[in-house]
């Protein structure tokens, strides 16, 4: 655990037994809550609420526990508000020891520092020393926006605090945890809290009906975990589809096996610098695991090239980037993408192609694509280079095509990046698909044994002898 988290689990916990203590001291529980015995229902109901949480994609958990605990806060004020937060959000990692200690109580502190400034506000938007303008269910206009208000606030300093854990424990920004984690739900998240006034006002229900009847939630609270559940599952199902179909292009030779993921990270690491929106950052990593699909469509005796292209098999070739946007373009969530992955050989001067723009009218994630996939590429070995560039060399060529085939502004983002980023890992033997485990000139002829015996170009070479010019 770094210096920097411990610190800061530390000053949450202080936080959170401060605020309970000026709960209990200022804001008595009020007797609507149903005193010892409500406060342990409200504290069972949080906790079914909160026992199997969602893990999120960047670390985030998510529970529906925020409703419960709403309609506490409502009930009994901000001191119940903390009780049922400290005792009534245990999950089942917990309870299985699967949360170091140390993450169990800055869980906790969180929670109860969330529920006690959230029960606090309340307090002191409303002036009151009895629920019944909230509670009621004729309540007044103010008293209901009052607990938006309070709700509101509840959720956002929960989440600040655990996207900053997050932050601390990984290093993945403060935006990207948000973001990834929390912009598709965050509205369903909020929507708990009127589910919430509403338990509270069931809960009110005279000869005792209002106990059961507001347990019968937990139906209702159970479905929306499910859809939680539901929504990473069908988000990681497309991040594992875009990344089986780059490895799928990526695999047809051993050396370009791990190139679009690599493309891909560099490409997110220079957009991340450049502070671009998050959806932009998505974008472009979507668009640099996919900008090579369009090879499907060439042929291997093409692809898998050791000597120079001639004029016909250049055409060919450079058809790959229009195919590949054919491809993607259909597909609704990637149809932005479309755009980069068909302009990623565009060059700065108008002389790359399909369509030969230029600047400023090339997308701006296909700028930082292009950059990002030369950089790769040359820095790899290929069947017409097998010895890779060095870093230096790999820079020494981005610098000298700068304002040619390279964006001049977004150059030095890719130059000054850390190492850690550019270098390229160890190869791994096994992560090679079986059919690359074949000598390359068996696996070469069994693929296309006529293309290949037939390979005798007519015309002599015009492929660009630029180590920057990535065709393979």
């Amino acid at each position: 655990m770094s210096t920097q988290l411990r610190i800061y689990i530390a000053t949450t916990v202080a936080a959170a037994g401060i605020l309970l203590a000026a709960a209990f001291a200022f804001w008595p529980i009020r007797s609507a809550i149903g005193g010892a015995a409500g406060i342990a229902f409200w504290c069972l109901l949080t906790f079914v609420a909160s026992a199997l949480p969602v893990r999120l994609p960047k670390g985030l958990h998510v529970t529906v526990a925020f409703a419960p605990a709403t309609a506490a806060m409502l009930l009994g004020g901000p001191a119940a508000a903390g009780i049922v937060a400290l005792l009534g959000t245990l999950d089942v990692r917990e309870l299985r020891g699967r949360v170091p200690w140390y993450g169990v109580l800055n869980d906790h502190a969180c929670f109860v520092v969330a529920a006690t400034v959230s029960g606090i506000v309340l307090e002191v938007l409303l002036g009151l020393t009895e629920p019944s303008s909230v509670l009621s269910i004729g309540g007044s206009v103010f008293g209901f926006f009052s607990l938006i208000v309070a709700s509101g606030l509840y959720f956002a300093i929960n989440s600040f605090l655990a996207i900053v854990v997050v932050h601390l424990r990984t290093g993945i920004p403060l935006r990207t945890v948000w973001a990834e984690d929390l912009g598709g739900i965050v509205l369903s998240l909020i929507a708990l809290a009127p589910l919430g006034w509403l338990m509270a006002q069931v809960f009110q229900l005279p000869a005792g009906i209002g106990w059961w009847a507001s347990a019968l939630f937990v139906v209702p609270l159970f479905s929306t975990r499910l859809a939680y559940a539901r929504y990473v599952e069908t988000r990681e199902l497309f991040e594992q589809t875009i990344e089986a179909l780059s490895k799928a292009v990526d695999a047809r030779d051993n050396y370009t096996r791990n190139h679009s993921s690599r493309v891909s990270h560099i490409a997110e690491a220079m957009a991340r610098v450049m502070r671009l929106p998050e959806n932009e950052n998505e974008k472009i990593k979507w668009a640099g695991l996919l900008h090579d699909i369009g090879k499907i469509g060439i042929r291997d005796n093409i692809l898998l090239k050791e000597g120079p292209l001639d004029k016909g098999e250049r055409i060919l070739m450079n058809q790959h980037p229009t195919i590949g946007a054919e491809i993607v373009a259909p597909a609704t969530q990637l149809s932005a993408e479309a755009p980069l992955i068909k302009a990623h050989h565009e060059w700065f001067n108008g002389s790359g192609y399909p369509d030969g723009v230029e600047a400023l009218d090339i997308p701006l994630g296909a700028r930082i694509l292009t950059i990002a996939d030369a950089y790769e590429a040359m820095t790899s070995s290929r069947p017409y280079r097998k010895i890779p560039l060095t870093h230096e060399q790999a820079v020494d060529q981005l610098e000298k095509f700068t304002g040619i085939q390279f964006d001049p502004e977004i150059v030095p983002i890719l130059v000054n990046l850390e190492r850690s980023i550019l270098d390229r890992p160890p190869d791994r033997p096994d992560e090679l698909p079986t059919m690359l485990h074949q000598p390359r000139d068996a696996r070469r002829d069994a693929v296309d044994p006529v293309a290949a015996a037939a390979e005798q170009p007519s015309e002599p070479a015009t492929r660009p002898a630029l180590a920057s010019d990535d065709v393979s």
